[in-house]
């Protein structure tokens, strides 16, 4: 039996991803991203995710939606990251009124309006670094006071996605938060996943999704108006833009350089920058002749290589940047379920990988 919860903001499914393959089944997830919730569809045989506002969407909305779908099954816990540009460090330009900085505000209605439904036991909140930044240090407080509001025990830590099997160095602040409710868990210090400290680099990300040596890798596509997926080799999403700029063929871009933010040369035996792709930003590949296609990008966030990214170009762009890496979720969700199994809240009986389509 699986632990059931609610995904908000799923984007892609990364995170999901990582839950599903420690023991837990997502009830109902949600995006206001068509592409998003197209690609989480298209990868699983429970079609569980669709459209939605999170601005807009209740408690009461969440449990019709479990009710029609799943019957009397009820989900114990709630998971997702909301956008997170407006906090980013590479936001120099932010703007008061910012929707996207009321998104951790509304996760916390959501939170608590579903605790008033169900046996919320509890949640986790994934988002940048910059939120902890002084400059947005009252919006933190504001959001961790709404979390502790809602009845919640919170326990906060940054998270590298380098350290737990992902070939990227990505730090992000989780929150994990469990119900006052429950006296046993309440009472409890939450672990975080400890390190693993073992560097995966790009040569090594790239050969265990080609499964083959760097001499055999096959090259991109590149986009052209009206390119069919039959026309794209490999994988579906083995494409990329065309190398229009002279600095791809004058030999200027060279290994693990740094020639201004839209052109970053990864190494090939470091792990890569941190994958949030702005327009026309997506990481140069090692030999500085062009840039990554999302395959390979897919690959530096640690997506299994039978998972597909759906959309134009530009949103899959998009998907695989907000993406939290799986590998990273997969451990944290190994935490959380330890500890929900030895404060006797679930037992999980079997673990697999979900219903994932191979």
């Amino acid at each position: 039996m699986r632990i059931p919860v609610v995904s908000l903001f799923s984007g892609s499914g990364g995170l999901d991803l990582g839950f599903e393959r420690a023991g837990f089944e997502i009830l109902a997830a949600y995006d206001v991203f068509a592409p998003a919730v197209e690609t989480y569809n298209f990868n699983r045989s429970q079609k569980v995710a669709q459209v939605a506002d999170i601005l807009y969407l209740s408690g009461r909305d969440v449990a019709q939606d479990i009710a029609a779908q799943h019957g009397a099954k009820i989900p114990i816990g709630v998971i997702g990251g909301p956008p997170c540009q407006a906090f980013s460090r590479s936001n120099v330009y932010p703007r008061e009124d910012d929707l996207r900085r009321t998104l951790p505000g509304h996760f916390a209605r959501l939170l608590r309006e579903l605790s008033e439904h169900f046996d919320i036991a509890f949640f986790v909140f994934e988002n940048v670094q910059g939120l902890t930044f002084e400059r947005h240090r009252q919006e933190f407080a504001r959001f961790r006071f709404l979390f502790e509001e809602a009845g919640f025990k919170l326990f906060e830590k940054l998270l590298n996605a380098k350290d737990y099997e992902v070939p990227q160095d990505r730090p992000r602040v989780f929150i994990v938060g469990m119900n006052n409710k429950l006296q046993t868990l309440a009472s409890e210090t939450f672990s975080f996943p400890r390190p693993i400290r073992r560097e995966i680099t790009v040569r090594q990300a790239f050969q265990a999704a080609f499964g083959a040596s760097n001499e055999q890798w096959p090259d991109p596509a590149f986009f052209q108006r009206g390119i069919s997926e039959n026309e794209i080799p490999f994988h579906p999403n083995h494409w990329t833009l065309m190398p229009k700029s002279e600095k791809f063929r004058n030999g200027l871009l060279r290994e693990g350089e740094i020639k201004g933010r839209s052109f970053r040369v990864l190494a090939w035996d470091k792990p890569s920058w941190t994958v949030a792709y702005g327009n026309r930003e997506v990481h140069v590949h090692p030999t500085g002749k062009r840039r990554l296609s999302i395959f390979e990008a897919m690959a530096l966030q640690g997506f299994p290589k039978q998972y597909v990214l759906r959309g134009t170009l530009s949103a899959q762009v998009k998907l695989i940047s907000d993406a939290v890496p799986p590998p990273l979720a997969y451990h944290l969700a190994t935490s959380i379920r330890i500890w929900l199994e030895r404060n006797g809240i679930y037992n999980v009986q079997h673990i697999g990988e979900g219903s994932i389509h191979a």
